[in-house]
């Protein structure tokens, strides 16, 4: 899988960009501020993941524009163009609209075509941020492989939302709890689908070996250490029931897999808490690069592998992890400065500056 080229249309800070990429390995230097995080963030929503350091999807259309467009044209199975334009309507609200060789399609099905895996620094935030971060996470890996998940997640949040309508009803004495029974069916109906979903992934990322990487014994050792504990909020149609007086005093529904988490663990330890930086940053790096693998063995080919200025914090092993599995797929790589890459990196790569 390659993304060939790509086009910009008031996309973020850029007016207009046109980037045409090697088919192998891209580096993309620029300054602070100059846009290189955003060029990895339109690779995302072409693979239909929706960047997370944005409040809402108006912070991904340039400041004081109406429109936006992401386009690139990508060579999986077979070459296709993708594209996606986004249209602020009322000045609060985006519609975006996914083009596969200019023919209109629904999102699930646009996002078969395309996968990229980022690894940035702002990833620490897996280890130490919300739940909600995770599950979001969590939610966009298993929806990149599997159209059923996406289908499940999308119809287990809808319903969601209409038991917890319900159970506000209740509250305000307008609805029987009797009226529960059907959404409480439609959430077990869902919810299960989900739960074992995310738990198959947890036991891939615990039985997968670290065999991709290029390490020394030390840090292999370190790695078979490392394991990721999914943290389930199981439901059964007995639980759902034993706890509707509580859900319906707190007005929502307090369990189920919109409550799920996980957890970074090193020798059973939670490493938000029990971990350094360096060992945090290594955690999240074998995170991502198992997802690469998961990606390829359910797609049959390899995503592209994006690295988001990330080599000033890498001490020299892990550079050369990463310089190991680079070569694998085409690999983009963002930096500030050309003196923070390897010289032997930029020699075989395509460098391009941006102003």
């Amino acid at each position: 899988m390659e993304v060939l080229n790509l086009s910009l249309h008031n996309w973020r800070n850029f007016s207009s960009l046109k980037i045409v990429f090697d088919p192998k390995l891209t580096v993309i230097v620029g300054s602070n501020g100059a846009g290189k995080s955003n060029i990895l963030e339109s690779l995302l929503l072409l693979s239909s993941v929706r960047p997370t350091k944005v409040e809402t999807d108006l912070d991904l259309i340039k400041f004081g524009k109406a429109d936006a467009k992401v386009e690139g044209k990508v060579d999986s199975e077979e070459g296709k163009t993708l594209a996606v334009n986004l249209q602020v309507l009322d000045e609060t609200y985006v519609k975006k609209a996914y083009f596969i060789d200019d023919i209109h399609k629904r999102l699930i099905d646009f996002s078969t075509y395309f996968s990229v895996v980022v690894f940035a620094p702002s990833d620490l935030d897996l280890v130490s941020g919300s739940p909600s971060l995770r599950r979001h996470h969590l939610d966009a890996q298993l929806c990149l492989v599997d159209k059923d998940y996406w289908r499940n997640l999308s119809a287990y949040n809808k319903v969601v939302v209409r038991r917890n309508k319900v159970l506000q009803r209740i509250a305000e004495g307008k609805s029987n709890k009797s009226e529960l029974d059907f959404w409480d069916s439609r959430i077990l109906e869902h919810g299960k689908f989900l739960s074992k979903a995310r738990q198959d992934f947890f036991d891939f990322l615990n039985f997968i070996e670290p065999t991709f990487l290029e390490l020394s014994e030390n840090t292999k050792k370190w790695l078979s250490d490392l394991s990721w504990s999914l943290k389930q909020s199981t439901i059964s149609e007995e639980k759902l029931a034993k706890n509707r007086d509580r859900d319906i005093y707190a007005g929502v529904t307090l369990s189920g897999p919109h409550r799920d988490d996980f957890q970074f663990l090193y020798k059973g330890k939670n490493l938000e808490f029990f971990g350094s930086r360096g060992e945090q940053r290594m955690a999240v790096l074998a995170l991502k690069l198992a997802e690469l693998e998961h990606i390829a063995l359910a797609k049959g080919t390899r995503p592209v592998l994006a690295l988001d200025d990330i080599f000033s914090e890498l001490d020299w092993e892990h550079r050369e992890a990463v310089l190991g599995i680079a070569g694998k797929q085409q690999t983009i790589i963002t930096a500030a400065e050309k003196e923070s890459l390897p010289s032997d990196l930029l020699k075989k790569s395509k460098v391009i500056e941006l102003a």
